[in-house]
Parts: structure tokens; sequence; C-alpha cells
């Protein structure tokens, strides 16, 4: 019996998914457990195994398709085994070609997807058309040749793209890149327009694009647009709900970073050969979580109308990768050692930065750490990552002049640490103590020992 290959869910709140791309061809042999195509979900590509061993077919899912959670996009079949009489006879990716009644005996009328195309772009009504073979195949050149003559003279407008067979994901970059879908020929079964069409159509039209005129006074040029990814667009939805829905406020400190710096470096010069390279963003998460164990009221979230503190502390931290920023996260940190959280943070930055992370290496953050100071940044101010109530930026480490208690000037490095939180989970003075308390563990590294 021929074994199903469904959409699978990858996350709790997930409802559809994306094909990214098919590892395994249709008629490819396959083994249980092999790879056979990559999803794409909202936060990270999935790699989906096939459930048998047998031959791949039936596949009704191309790249850059969304389809829904659970419904099936492909099968595995035994060596002999036919399709399933439903899916054989119509399979999903296969629209009916266009018919129209031309002759007195309704005589079928197919149309090439391009001439449909045409003739919508042009407004030229398919049933209007006479061809000298009955029954033949209506071409761009038919298409064309009646509209240069205005056979149509009457023709209804309509909404050309509505009726253009591509794929959703293609339909969303062709608005981006602004890419008119008639003049584009598609690839895909039957003519479908895939994502790399589109592409290809937009650096056809970039080369053709006249050289823009300069701007009147009082209005700007635009140098280039720049698509949203869909990487993008999932934090620009998450972070505006995120500073529309949370009050968030901020608190800051400077912090002496001499003897975390020390420790850092200690920790790297006996390191053995086959040990991850110690850096202050591991030392940071080690500190915050032992910062947030005498603070459980900061490792808490906003749900449902209620506060809700969580008893493990997973830490993520915002790592920035070629198409925006993700945040690999680093659970139940508090039962690890330094060490330990260097090894999975190079982990999973090299991931990140391959495209290679699962879901669970993004979820079930509790608190977030955004570090800028590697870009010599003296101070910034993070936005929530929600649900979560705080998130902490850490810029770089500078001599400053500092007054101490005696009235001395001492050069000091100096980190700025900003706290940002909701209120409705944290108050300013919770916020402050777990400040103060972080500063102690930055400041006095033993403590964490």
């Amino acid at each position: 019996m021929a074994k199903e290959i469904i959409m699978p869910k990858f996350e709790m709140a997930q409802e559809t998914g994306t094909v990214s791309r098919w590892l395994k061809n249709e008629g490819d042999p396959v083994e249980k457990g092999e790879a056979i195509l990559e999803v794409e979900t909202d936060k990270v590509n999935m790699e989906v195994e096939s459930p048998a061993a047998g031959i791949l077919a039936g596949i009704t899912a191309g790249p850059g398709e969304v389809i829904p959670i659970g419904q099936v996009i492909a099968y595995i079949l035994k060596p002999g085994e036919l399709l399933p009489e439903k899916k054989a006879a119509q399979p999903a990716t296969a629209a009916p070609a266009a018919t129209m009644p031309v002759t007195a005996d309704d005589a079928p009328l197919r149309a090439t997807p391009l001439a449909q195309r045409v003739a919508e772009s042009h407004g030229v009504d398919l049933e209007s058309l006479s061809l000298a073979q009955p029954g033949a195949r209506i071409t761009r050149a038919d298409v064309e040749e009646a509209h240069n003559r205005g056979v149509n003279e009457q023709a209804v407008t309509i909404s050309s793209t509505d009726k253009i067979r591509a794929v959703p994901a293609a339909r969303r970059l062709a608005r981006e890149l602004d890419v008119d879908l008639t003049i584009v020929e598609g690839s895909g079964p039957d003519g479908r327009i895939q994502s790399p069409d589109v592409r290809q159509a937009a650096k056809l039209k970039t080369k053709i694009a006249p050289i823009p005129t300069p701007a009147a006074p009082g209005e700007k040029t635009i140098r280039r647009q720049i698509p949203f990814t869909r990487m993008r667009r999932i934090i620009a939805e998450r972070l505006t709900a995120s500073a529309r829905e949370a009050p968030q406020f901020q608190v800051s400190m400077d912090v002496e970073m001499s003897r975390a710096m020390e420790m850092v470096d200690d920790l790297r010069s006996t390191a053995g050969p086959n040990e991850p390279k110690m850096t202050v963003t591991a030392f940071l998460v080690k500190a915050c979580a032992w910062a947030l164990q005498r603070h459980p009221g900061v490792n808490a979230a906003f749900e449902n109308d209620a506060i809700l503190e969580w008893a493990d502390i997973n830490i993520g931290v915002a790592a920035a990768v070629n198409e925006g920023l993700i945040v690999p996260v680093i659970h139940q940190v508090d039962a690890l050692g330094i060490r330990e959280i260097a090894a999975r943070l190079t982990n999973l930055s090299a991931r990140a930065r391959e495209d290679q992370l699962r879901p669970e290496d993004v979820q079930g953050g509790t608190f977030t750490i955004s570090n800028l100071g590697m870009f010599g940044v003296d101070r910034f101010t993070a936005i929530l990552n929600p649900p979560e109530a705080a998130i902490l930026a850490v810029s770089r480490a500078a001599k400053r002049p500092v007054v101490t208690d005696d009235d001395r000037i001492e050069i000091q490095l100096l980190a700025d640490f900003t706290l940002t939180a909701d209120h409705r989970v944290v108050d300013g003075a919770l916020a402050g103590r777990f400040l103060a308390d972080l500063k102690q563990a930055v400041e006095r590294p033993g403590v964490l020992l």
C-alpha cells in the first residue's frame, strides 16, 4: 500500500509549511529515514525524512508552495505499486487545461499557459477565436494576432494576475520585486510560475530599466528597492507587535569589565586543543543565569492575563545571519558550566550561519541577550523578544574616567548594560535589583564558580 508523505508540523502554532526544495526527484529510490525534502517554517528550514523505503512518486507540491499541515504532498511506493487512483488521475499540482467551445459540436480547444496569460493581459476572449484546425492548441501568436485585429473589442476587464498559474511564493515575490506575472514564462508543471522564474524576470527587467531621472527639488531618488525576505517579515511582525502590545521600559548600569575579561582570557589560555573558544558572550550567559536564579520574576512572561515564572532558565543569544536576525537558545543554562555554554554557543552560531538550526534550537527561550560590543557600540536599547519579559543589551567595554568614593579619578574598563523589561511583569525596583546582582557577578566572577 502506498505510504503517504504529508506536510509535517514542527512548531506548536504552525498552520502551513513551505516546500523549500526536494532533495530527491520523482521516481528516485529512497531509504526509510533518508532526507527527501526541505520545508521552511517561520524560523528555520527542516529536513523531512522518508517514512518508508521505496520509490518517491506523486509529488504534488513544488518549491515555494505553501501547503496546509497534514496535506499529502507525495507517496512512497513499493516496486510495481501504483499511485492511489484519485491522486494518479489528478495530481494536486496539475490544473485542467483551458477548454473553450469553438465549433457547433463543442470540440475541445486547449490553450498554452502563456497564451492564456497573454489573452488575459490584452483582454482577448479565447472563446471568440477561430482557428484553421478546430481542436488545435491556441498559441501566443494566435492571441496576439487576434488582439491586433481587434477581434474582441468588448473584452471584459479582469485581473490577469488572479488567473495566472503561479505558486503563492512566486506571487509574493512578484509583488515585492514589482514583476508583471503576465510576462513571466513558468518552468513548473503545466507552465506554473515558480519563484526562480520571477527572479529571472526581475534580473532581465533590471538590465533594461531606464536610468532614473534626477529628483525634483524637495523629492528623493530611490537608489534601490530591497524586497522583504521571509525572515525579515517575521522579525518585523513580531517586534512591531512587541512594541505595540508590551509597555516597555529600560534600566541601565555601568559595569566594570576588567576581572571578567581576565577570567575569559584565563579560560582561553587553559583550553584544550579540541575545546571551543571562550567568549565574553558565553561568560555573560552564565552571569545572567546566576542573576535570574536570584530574581525569578525576571525569568517570566505575560500570557493569557497572567504572569508565568519559568522553572527553567533558557537564554537566547541574538545572532546576525545573512537574511536578518535569529535567536538560538541555550536551554537550562543554570545547570551548565562556562565551558559547556561556550561549546553550545559555538555550535548554535555555526549552524545558524549555515541555516541548519532545528525548531528546538530557537524555541523555549525565557530571557535574551543582545551583545553589540564587538561592533564598537557604546550603548543601545533592545526590543523585547515576545513573550519574554526582559532582554539585556550589552555594549563594548571601553576605558573611561570614573570618580571614586574618595574623590579620586580612576580609569576603568566599563560597559553599558541596559535591561528592557515588560512593565506588566517587571517593576523598576525588580529590574534594578536584577541589574545590581548581574553587575556583582560580572565584577566579581568568583561568585559564579
